[in-house]
């Protein structure tokens, strides 16, 4: 195997007994570091968030983005992509006939509480980034 590799018999039994480098040391930390702020944030956070992240904290190896994505492939780290909300209709039946249509775009009422209307519109908020809210309008005509 050392004629393969071409080195000699003599260099790869000291190198069995030889202390790790202080790079491979460095590189062993980042490591640590990377897999406790992927496993910190439930396996979400790519090399760019987890490379912002060690370099605030400083009881972490702190690394570049480079790094700790050569780091998180040697690992088999990979971020966690949830896609957005996306609203499905009810696929209609088509079987079935539409309701009539009796109010024909005349919402005037002779009193309170004769016509009532509803909508049901799925919004974007800000709330969670890419959650999305149901919100439901009701009202009546007058």
């Amino acid at each position: 195997m050392c004629d393969v590799l071409n080195v000699s018999s003599s260099g790869y039994y000291e190198s069995l007994d030889r202390q790790p480098s202080a790079r491979a040391e460095r590189h062993e930390r980042i490591k640590q570091a990377v897999e406790q702020v992927h496993a910190e944030s439930r396996g979400i956070y790519g090399s760019y968030k987890i490379a912002e992240e060690v370099q605030k904290r400083e009881e972490l190896e702190s690394a570049c983005r480079n790094t700790v994505a050569a780091a998180m492939r040697e690992l088999g780290l990979k971020s966690r992509v949830s896609k957005a909300f996306k609203p499905t209709t009810t696929q209609a039946d088509p079987t079935k006939r539409a309701a009539d249509n009796k109010l024909d775009r005349d919402f005037t009422a002779a009193e309170p509480n004769r016509k009532w209307v509803t909508d049901i519109t799925y919004l974007p908020t800000a709330v969670g980034g890419s959650t999305w809210r149901r919100s439901s309008t009701c009202s009546a005509a007058r």
